[in-house]
């Protein structure tokens, strides 16, 4: 079934890395996705995750549906940004849907999809490589340093305060490390910036409060990969103003040669006009090698001091 279908769609190939997405155990076809807007069938009955929203370089997300029983093989793709297209075949008929053929895939989505409101386009391709209409679903990627924050889909959300943010390019164990204006170490193992009281401990207000900045995740911690190589101190609201040390410290190369780096701030505009644009400003860019990795041991590579607000 799956090679008289590939000799009917043309010039495919098992690559397809650099793609926005990218859906396991797939085929991957060069050039935009074709479809028949005319068409009735095949067709795609529907499409969907278990969830409406993602992040960019978030992975292992699994989509599901029904195609119409003719469908021999299911298309998907970011129409706007994808330079090709993958296909997975189907895996048989639902007898309590009339016979429409299910399939299911896993996809991977990577740190380059473009954030907020987003367009995932699917279309069925019968045993011949006839190709139906079009089936969108919509999806709101929001960018890492949002940390869950949904201003990049819905301008009614009032976007954090500030984000500092870094940012690196292989799969490596790289840590954000910063040393708010009272000295206190923000790190994986210390991921707020609230301190401790005369008693040692840190208060549930004073984490939960909007002044507070903390560490959106442990990014590749110990070399378990999760593909999203961006770690951020995020501040909901205004920070306690001062100086923040920023520092780079690459616990593991985790058998990589060497990593580059990017640090950047991002802040939140109130403008008057009632919208709340996020700037970004680049702060410091670099590279890494392996020889340089040292455990937890160091602060790390300084890299920038970031006066907030």
């Amino acid at each position: 079934m799956l090679l008289v279908f590939l000799a009917a769609c043309g010039p495919s190939t098992s690559y397809g890395t650099s793609e926005p997405i990218f859906v396991r155990d797939a085929t991957f076809h060069e050039g935009a996705m074709p479809v028949d807007a005319d068409a009735t069938t095949p067709s795609v009955v529907y499409a969907a995750s278990a969830g409406f929203v993602t992040t960019q370089g978030n992975g292992n997300i699994t989509y599901s549906g029904l195609a119409s029983p003719d469908a021999w093989s299911i298309g998907v793709t970011f129409p706007s940004v994808s330079t090709g297209y993958w296909t997975v075949g189907v895996t048989g008929p639902d007898v309590t849907q009339d016979n429409d053929q299910i399939f299911k895939f896993i996809a991977d989505f990577m740190p380059e999809v473009p954030y907020g409101m987003q367009t995932l386009e699917f279309a069925a391709f019968d045993e011949n490589g006839v190709v139906g209409p079009a089936y969108d679903t919509k999806l709101c990627v929001l960018p890492e340093e949002a940390d869950g924050n949904y201003a990049a889909c819905d301008d009614s959300v009032t976007p954090q305060n500030a984000v500092i943010a870094l940012s690196w390019d292989t799969d490596v164990d790289l840590d954000l490390i910063v040393i708010t204006p009272d000295g206190k170490q923000v790190d994986a193992k210390s991921p707020t910036t609230a301190q401790a009281g005369t008693d040692g401990i840190v208060s549930r207000d004073d984490v939960d409060a909007d002044t507070t900045g903390f560490l959106s995740r442990d990014s590749n911690a110990n070399c378990v990969v999760d593909g999203i190589r961006t770690e951020s101190l995020v501040f909901p609201g205004e920070p306690p103003p001062g100086d923040y040390q920023v520092y780079a410290d690459l616990y593991s190369d985790c058998g990589e040669p060497w990593v580059h780096f990017d640090l950047s701030l991002f802040q939140r505009v109130d403008a008057d006009d009632g919208t709340h644009p996020v700037v970004e400003t680049p702060l410091a860019t670099g590279e890494l090698l392996a020889s340089q990795a040292d455990g937890g041991a160091a602060l790390g590579t300084y890299l920038y001091t970031v006066t907030l607000p």
